[in-house]
């Protein structure tokens, strides 16, 4: 059933997504067979929901399948609190985290999923009004981080998986939760999809079928953006917004979501995309406009949209630095500060004078070398801060006397006869965003 799709793959190390159930017996026995032909790894993860009395025994009878044919099997456990919210997708994310941190370097994960799940997830997706990109519903071959994920019964419905388990005589498990229809897909399943393939006995292949024109649809659509929006990404991944009020709108729209694609955080609805579009572009030149996606936040700044990770609000923190021989450990993974020989050359303490840092200040101040005050807000404007990073830049303080934004300026302080010493902030302010991922 799946020998030709094992065979093309030169990596062969396969890790199996086992719960015990039909699909993954299934895959597992189609595996054993394909290994006596050829020469392949096989190892099996059975994640262990603790959402029923009877999940110890499916995690005994995995153990027993396995054992008997010699498959190493790794088994975990999860618990999610509050199971009454969003339950599927919580357990999803965390199954798949397991399992990621589980495989090889140069190891496959295959799963069960077939045609009828498939089905399932593109009716989902009509429910929450997705487009076709989320109408493509799920691909045949994936990345799972930089892993690769394969789905090869894909193209095969649950009955022709249980009339193979039948004619090879297999046992598998049973879960009755599955038959609740309070959950959406159970709903789907037992309710929506078998009154549709009576109707229509062609429905599932059709709902394949359209899964594949959208995801089509949606590389032919990625490809052409992926060349028009190399005019709009800036050196720092910020989006140029400058001309998007002379261009349609329905391709400003298209360029953002490609934008936010490159993120790898869960794509905004449409309406969270339309809703960037109207306050992003068509707000005040002078506002300074926010909307917050999970975790993260996009921003406009001076005609350009960012995408930044929400910081602990740290304005009001106060750090006293009593021992200037050591290193001065910053929040929110800002670094540290350190006396040495490599950074700004500042006005240095009087014996008794309290170091200390803050991360606000307000009103007008005067820089060395000046000789008129201004707002430390224009101050900040013209040395092109954006907002969200000015209060993420520690402030010098001796006693309640300002002394400097470290690596931007030093204030002129009234008494000049002062030694010097030289502070080093250690740090990295930009996100590297190709280094983590989420599963949804």
């Amino acid at each position: 059933m799946i020998e030709e799709t094992i065979r093309k793959y030169k990596k062969k190390s396969f890790l199996i997504a086992y719960s015990g159930g039909l699909d993954s017996t299934v895959l597992l026995y189609q595996l054993l067979e394909i290994k006596k032909k050829y020469y392949i790894k096989i190892r099996a993860i059975h994640i262990n929901h603790n959402l029923t009395l009877l999940s110890k025994k499916w995690t005994e009878h995995c153990k027993k399948i396995c054992s008997i044919n010699h498959v190493p099997l790794i088994i975990e456990n999860i618990k999610v609190e509050n199971q009454r919210k969003n339950l599927e997708e919580k357990l999803r994310i965390k199954r798949y985290n397991i399992i990621y941190s589980h495989l090889f370097p140069n190891e496959i994960l295959l799963t069960g999923h077939h045609m009828n799940d498939q089905c399932e997830t593109l009716i989902l997706s009509l429910k929450r009004g997705s487009g076709p990109t989320g109408l493509s519903s799920m691909s045949f071959e994936t990345l799972l981080g930089n892993k690769k994920i394969v789905r090869p019964f894909l193209k095969k419905t649950k009955q022709e998986l249980e009339l193979w388990a039948k004619k090879k005589d297999l046992n598998w498990i049973e879960d009755f939760s599955n038959l609740n229809i309070d959950y959406d897909r159970n709903f789907i399943r037992h309710k929506i999809i078998p009154k549709l393939e009576k109707r229509w006995s062609y429905f599932l292949k059709n709902c394949f079928r359209t899964t594949n024109i959208c995801r089509e649809e949606t590389i032919l659509l990625n490809y052409f953006l992926h060349e028009k929006i190399c005019n709009f990404i800036q050196f720092d991944n910020s989006l140029n917004i400058s001309n998007f009020k002379n261009i349609k709108k329905e391709i400003c729209t298209a360029l953002i979501r490609y934008w936010l694609l490159s993120k790898k955080i869960k794509m905004p609805s449409y309406k969270n995309i339309q809703c960037i579009y109207n306050q992003m572009i068509f707000s005040r030149t002078d506002a300074n406009p926010k909307i917050i996606l999970q975790k993260y936040e996009i921003r406009r700044y001076k005609k350009s949209l960012h995408f930044i990770k929400t910081q602990p609000n740290i304005k009001n923190t106060l750090l006293f630095w009593h021992q200037k021989n050591k290193k001065l450990i910053l929040p929110n993974n800002l670094g540290n500060l350190i006396e040495n020989h490599n950074g700004i050359i500042l006005p240095a303490p009087k014996d008794n004078e309290l170091i200390n840092i803050r991360f606000q200040h307000e009103g007008n101040i005067l820089i060395l070398g000046r000789n008129k005050k201004r707002k430390i807000k224009k101050i900040w404007q013209e040395k092109n801060i954006p907002p969200w990073l000015r209060n993420q830049i520690p402030l010098l303080f001796y006693n309640n006397n300002f002394i400097s934004a470290l690596g931007l300026f030093v204030t002129n302080i009234k008494n000049q006869n002062r030694n010097t010493w030289t502070i080093s902030w250690q740090n990295d302010l930009k996100i590297n965003y190709n280094n983590f991922f989420s599963f949804y």
